[in-house]
Parts: C-alpha cells; structure tokens; sequence
C-alpha cells in the first residue's frame, strides 16, 4: 500500500543568509548606505504618488555611542507602512517592500525585498519605527540577524514616514564615521532628485544640491559646451575634449558621454557612472554601451531597466541590448556629423582614438566610407593615412603579422615599396575590405619569401664568384633549417635578410618552446611540429651582394672566417627581424663573438 507524500516547508538560515549576501551578493558593505537611500526614495516616490505636491527629504545622523559603537538614525517623510504591511514586507525575506502591482508599473528601484537585509551586515540588529499616511498608528519593528523580531503599536505622535537605526558591529564603526557616511551618500546619491542631509547633531550638510546640467529640461540648447566640459571635469577629474548626448527611448535613458583626452586601450574597462532612477547602480557596468566605445567615459540614468538582486548591474534582456544599441547610435551619429561639418575636430579625435573608429568602421560600411581615408596605419615608410597611401599606390600592400613587417619593412622602403603593417588589431580587416569601396584599387597580401623573390639577380660571373661561398654558408645554416641566398637590393648597409613564412614562424615558436617544456609535453609539441610539414629549410637568410661586407666575404680565401661571420650575420638578420632566438641560436651568438674576438687577437 502506497502512502501519500507529506509536505514541507524549507526553512531559511537568516545568518547564513546574510553572510551569503555581504561574501556573495553585495560588493562591499558599504551598499548598507545604498539600499537605505533606495528604500527612502522608493517610499518617497509612493507618498509622492498620493499627494502630488508633497516635497520628500532624506535625512541621517550619526553619533558616537557611550561603549564605543556607533549609531545611525536613518529617516524618510515618505509613504510609511500600516501595521499590516509591517508584517507583510518585513517578517517574509523575499517578499518586495512595495506592492507587486506597484511595482510593475515601476518607479521604484528596490525590487527585491532583501535590501533591508544589507544593514545586518554592519549592525546586529535593526530598529524600524515607521507610521503610514492611511494610518495615525506608529509601528515599532526590531529585527536580528537570528531570524526573530518583535512588533509593537507606539502612542504619542508620530509624523509619517520611516526611521531607522542601527549601531554598528564590532569592527564596521568605519562606516558609521561622518566623513564616511557623506562620501557614501554622495557617491550613490548625488543625483537623487530629493534633498539627502547628513549631521553629527552639530553640523548638517545636503550633498545633493543643484540638480546636474545634463538632467536639465532642453539642456543642449541652454547650457554652453564650455560649462558642460567644466561639469565633466569636476565630475570625473579629467579634461576632455567633447561630450555627447546619450538618450534612448527604450528604457527612458538619459545621459552624457564625455570624449577621452587620451588614447584608451581595447581591453581596459572605462568606469561609466550608471545610475537607476537617478540612484547609482555601479562605476563598472560594461554591457551598457557597445564595445568598440572605449573612447568615451559616461554617465547614464536609466529609469526603466531591469536591475539584477545585487542592483549592480543591468539584467542582459532585449531591452538593454535595444538601450546599448541606441546610445551606440548616438555616437555614431556624432562622429558621422563631425565627418560632415566639424573636420578639425574629427581630425584631432582620430589622431587620439583612431582605434575605436576602426573598430566602429569594420562593422559599419556607411562609417566604413566615410572615415577610411582618413584613419592611419603604420607602412614601410612612416604613418600614413589611408588617403596619403591610395594617392600614391594602385596596388594596396600588406603583411597580415607584425612579424612579417618587421622583416620586411625596412627592406621594401628602400625599394620605394609601401607596405602596411596589418598586425595591429582591425587593421588587416580594413585592408582587406578595400575593394568593396574602391574598386579601381588592388590589395595584396605580401609574404617576406615575395619580398626575396624581387630582388635583383647576379650576373652569370657573379654567381661563379659566390658559388663557394654559398655552400660554406649553407653548411653553416643547415642544422638551424636556414637556406643560404644572394642576391641584390637596398638598402646597401643592409647585409642580409632573414625571410620566413606563417608557418615557419609558427615551427621556429613551437621548437623554442620545446627547448623550455618538461619531456612529455617537449614530446607532444615535437608531434606537433612533425604534423605541421614544413620543410625542414623552413626559413631563407639572402645575403646582399652589395653590401660591402658580404662584397668582401664572399671573397675570402678563409673557409673557417667565412662560417663564422656567417653564423654571426644570420644571428644579427634574426634579431633585425625580431624572432626570438633559440637556445641554439643564444649559444652561436656567445661563441660567434668569441671566436671573433679570438680571431681578432691572433
């Protein structure tokens, strides 16, 4: 006979709860000072709601307490709570201070119901005395962090609204310090649209006065760039050079992004201030612009997204990724103007963040267009913009790697052959993508073996001449898979030039690192190698015949002179190219110079 399953009901770990939530959810205790401006806001905006001109205030004092600890009193003259809800919202974790249905239509910011919890963080006990506007009955709530709490009715009068205190933990009085608890205020409240006061009971300070220029009613046409570039200044401590307006519909957002006065790197994270319904949600949400717009540092009030429980960040939905892709727009359209109507200050912005217009352009052919031929690249024969290269070359030369430009780079400009440098992030891209565009041009990707290859050849004699000492040289390079060549060009004080391909570059690298590796992994990368098939002459050093030197080296009667300075020269080509050199390679170039020395003395 089967019996019928009983139901339970979990039972919640308040303390472990709260421990989960300073270790795991929240960034710092600190937030305590957050969530109390949050839930005075929120109860504000409710009574606001009720009594359309009822003007709210934020208030918190702190003091010193006989044994040592700290006190702070917290209040709001906002909605309050009846008895009834005193019970509903703070005797159930999880359940939300304001009413579901109120809170769809949102203009609250505490969702979650656990923002109270934050204060057992720093305080062992919470105190809450609070009196509704439809009620003339005060409330009383205790609560600790055991889980138990007592409620009681107040007699006397009681004003409506909601105060809290809290005396710090042994070893949290730091913030309950007044300096403290003003730069915390100002730090998450600074632009709320009520007024936050902060005393000691002898001195009182508002730290949100005067509401911020880019929040003002038609602020672009009434305040002057100048005293917007001032507002960023002091706001963020830096000196830009432009601001944007940023707005977006979809998600009532708001804000400014001020341009960099500095190159900013891809990878480094731009703190933009990001706050919710004027409340600052945090310095580092990095899902709220698009990624190319690492040249610009924002500030952005959203008052209808979504916010995650730790209120730090914006929930990853369709609406933000419609919010990232309008204020992605709003630079766009900036930069777009400035193509159109500002050309010296597009200029001075490409000279500082070319970069993220790269970017921008790679993903944008309208951007693409527009702004080509005027970002630079690094060629065989300087900078130059796109612009000054077309000008002068029907055929568009690049190397995919960095590698393959250094070796090549000084070589092909003293061959009056421009080459670009396309192993800089987007850069090849670019490059690639030029025919699109322009159609009349050609782009060709150079290997440093094609550079070799266009050299000039020696004459019948000539190659007699050298016929012995190529094959010196290609016994001395054999075991470093190197082929021996000579040949003629520029510039004339360069001796020799090492070329290699991809793939060979790739072998030389995986060789290098199985010199370092422990056996078996030295094993696996020597399977690698064996698997890649490069040849086992997988790199060429061409000598230049009319280098002085190599002129009289080839000339030599010394077979033994001959190998040294060839192993020299090979070593010095491959530094010339910046590739690494090999244990192998180290070792030649220690005893190269001894021998020299040696050879010299004798």
């Amino acid at each position: 006979m089967q019996h019928p399953a009983e139901n339970y009901r979990f039972k919640v770990n308040l303390q472990g709860m709260i421990e989960l939530l300073s270790g795991h959810l929240y960034s710092s205790p600190r937030v305590y000072i957050r969530e109390l401006l949050q839930n005075g806001t929120d109860a504000i905006r409710a009574r606001a709601k009720l009594q359309p001109d009822f003007a709210g205030e934020l208030t918190l004092e702190v003091f010193a307490s006989g044994d040592g600890s700290r006190t702070l009193i917290f209040e709001d003259n906002g909605v309050g709570l009846t008895e009834a809800e005193v019970h509903q919202f703070l005797a159930i974790i999880g359940e939300s201070s304001k009413r579901a249905e109120e809170m769809r239509n949102t203009d609250f910011i505490g969702r979650f119901g656990i923002g109270l919890l934050s204060c057992f963080v720093v305080s062992d006990e919470i105190v809450l005395i609070t009196r509704s506007v439809q009620s003339d009955k005060a409330v009383e709530w205790r609560g600790k962090p055991d889980g138990t709490y007592t409620i009681r009715l107040l007699e006397g009068d009681f004003t409506p609204g909601t105060r809290i205190y809290l005396r710090s933990k042994l070893g949290y009085e730091e913030y309950f310090e007044l300096a403290t608890v003003q730069d915390l205020c100002r730090h998450y409240g600074a632009l709320l649209p009520y007024p936050v006061n902060v005393s000691d009971g002898s001195r009182n300070k508002t730290i949100n006065e005067g509401k911020p220029p880019w929040l003002l009613p038609n602020w672009e046409q009434t305040v002057s760039r100048d005293a917007m570039l001032d507002y960023g200044r002091r706001f963020f401590g830096e000196n830009f050079i432009d601001f944007i307006p940023l707005s977006s519909e979809v998600g009532d957002v708001q804000g400014i992004a001020f341009v960099l006065p500095h190159r900013a790197s891809i990878a480094a994270k731009t703190n933009h201030q990001v706050y919710l319904k004027q409340m600052l949600l945090s310095e580092n949400v990095e899902n709220i612009l698009p990624e190319w717009a690492f040249f610009v540092k924002c500030i952005i009030n959203s008052n209808d997204l979504l916010p995650t429980a730790s209120r730090e960040e914006f929930y990853e939905d369709g609406k933000l990724a419609t919010v990232r892709e309008a204020l992605g727009n709003c630079l766009r359209d900036y930069l777009i103007y400035l193509a159109e109507h500002d050309l010296p200050r597009l200029h001075k912005l490409i000279a500082i963040h070319f970069l993220s217009i790269k970017a921008l352009a790679v993903q944008d052919d309208q951007l693409y267009r527009l702004f080509i031929k005027w970002l630079p690249f690094e060629t065989s024969q300087g900078r130059l913009t796109m612009e000054q290269i077309l000008e002068h070359n029907a055929v568009i030369r690049f190397t995919p790697s960095l590698d393959e430009f250094r070796q090549i780079s000084r070589v092909s400009a003293a061959q009056s052959m421009c080459v670009i440098n396309g192993g800089y992030v987007f850069d090849a891209e670019l490059i690639e993508r030029l025919t699109d565009f322009f159609p009349e041009y050609t782009v060709e990707r150079i290997d440093p073996i094609d550079i070799t290859e266009s050299f000039e050849d020696l004459t019948l004699a000539e190659q007699q001449l050298v016929f012995q000492f190529l094959r010196t040289a290609d016994a001395a390079l054999q075991s470093f898979g190197c082929k021996a060549e000579i040949k003629k060009f520029l510039p004339l004080e360069l001796p020799a030039l090492y070329s290699t391909s991809e793939e060979a570059t790739f072998l030389r690298s995986v060789e290098r690192t199985q010199e370092e590796a422990n056996p078996l992994f030295a094993s696996v990368l020597g399977s690698l190698g064996a698997a890649f098939g490069v040849p086992a002459a997988h790199g060429q050093l061409c000598f230049n015949f009319r280098n002085p030197v190599i002129a009289k080296l080839v000339q030599s009667a010394d077979p033994e002179l001959q190998r040294m300075a060839v192993e020299m020269i090979y070593v010095q080509a491959l530094l010339m190219g910046h590739h690494p050199l090999n244990h192998r390679e180290m070792k030649l170039l220690n005893n190269g110079l001894f021998n020299l020395i040696e050879l010299g003395m004798r």
